[in-house]
């Protein structure tokens, strides 16, 4: 999912550029459908809020995110019906990697509520498992694993002609704070198009397995919403909301998806230290030696 954000983020600011050279209008609320008052009106144009955003998320070395995300999943042929809600709070840096995350789900009233937390640093990886309520020592090649899947690089330089087709639906809007992006897209060419980018934030050295590429090829994208919130001083991204309807086949049925994200970044570059406490380390169990219990 954060290699799919990642190459989903560039692909957006990367639309700007083929779609905006000209300066950002003030934002319509949504409310009234009035422009808002901008006394700290900007001239840049989307190219150069671009250029500024990828220049200074070469110098992102930590941040604090909170992500709500409220899914929607059925599958008729199974009676599969389920409403669920993940709230996932953490702080990050991002080389090496090193994250501290609480998340909360609830599955809705047939699988329940579930509370996590987990430590993950060059020095050790630890979950912390709500049902037996004890801290579990997670093996070192899952860090690597995570390392390879959270280091793969989207390029920037994406080619402009993939996005020419959706500059009528791009927005570049201001406020005194901010810049806002927008895409509301739908259709089978924004569909080939996510295909794409979903495919290139896959690391060079890091092939898709089959049921990844079958899984992206039986993907069909409904409808994707989407907006990003640049700081106007730092050029960082405080926020960023995703609203998305699509389906997919799995071994000949269908599933049909609908979600809801809202992420909010702070602290960014404030974070110097993720440290596993001491406690956490004396009473965590070794997986493989739970499991060698079992």
């Amino acid at each position: 999912m954060n290699k799919w954000i990642k190459g989903l983020g560039v692909g957006l600011l990367a639309l700007g550029l083929a779609a905006c050279g000209s300066a950002a209008e003030p934002k319509t609320d949504p409310d009234t459908g009035k422009k808002v008052e901008v006394s700290n009106k900007s001239k840049m144009t989307a190219q150069e809020v671009y250029n500024k955003a990828m220049e200074v998320s070469e110098e992102q070395k930590s941040m604090h995110a909170v992500m709500d995300i409220n899914q929607k999943m059925s599958m008729p042929g199974q009676g599969l019906d389920m409403d669920s809600k993940i709230k996932m709070d953490m702080d990050m840096i991002i080389d090496p990697l090193a994250m501290y995350q609480v998340m909360s789900m609830d599955m809705g009233p047939e699988i329940g509520a579930m509370d996590m937390e987990m430590y993950m640093t060059e020095s050790g990886f630890y979950m912390h498992d709500p049902e037996s309520d004890q801290w579990i020592k997670m093996p070192m090649d899952m860090y690597d694993e995570m390392m390879a899947q959270m280091g793969g690089e989207t390029d920037p330089t994406l080619d402009m002609k993939m996005f020419k087709e959706f500059k009528d639906e791009f927005k570049f809007e201001q406020t005194d704070d901010e810049y806002i992006l927008t895409l509301n897209a739908s259709g089978d060419k924004f569909s080939s198009l996510m295909k794409e980018l979903m495919g290139s934030a896959f690391p060079a050295d890091m092939a898709m397995t089959e049921e990844e590429a079958d899984l992206l090829n039986n993907m069909d994208l409904k409808s994707l919403d989407v907006t990003i919130y640049i700081d106007k001083e730092t050029f960082y991204t405080n926020a960023f909301d995703m609203n998305m309807d699509m389906t997919m086949k799995i071994e000949e049925e269908e599933m049909h998806i609908v979600q809801e994200m809202k992420s909010v970044i702070t602290k960014i570059n404030e974070i110097d230290e993720i440290v596993v406490p001491q406690e956490v380390i004396d009473s965590a169990v070794d997986l493989e030696e739970l499991m060698g219990q079992e």
